[in-house]
């Protein structure tokens, strides 16, 4: 998993393996990291954005990003 923004500067890094049950979802994903706003982070697999009850498979490279705004 490759985290990024305010994220990965409260886990001290951009990168992390995982080893979660099987069958598990995002929501489950987002419960495992030691962050406080898992609320606005968003779970991207291959280019899409995850809700958080869609399933995770073994081997997938997934994106954990923050909300970005700008102007």
């Amino acid at each position: 998993m490759k985290v990024f923004g305010a994220p990965s500067l409260a886990l001290e890094r951009t990168e992390i393996i995982l080893d979660l049950a099987e069958n598990a979802t995002t929501e489950d994903l987002l419960r495992s990291l030691p962050v406080t706003d898992r609320e606005y982070m968003y779970v991207v697999r291959n280019g899409i954005r995850l809700d958080s009850s869609a399933k995770l498979n073994d081997g997938d490279e997934i994106l954990v990003v923050p909300p970005i705004a700008g102007g």
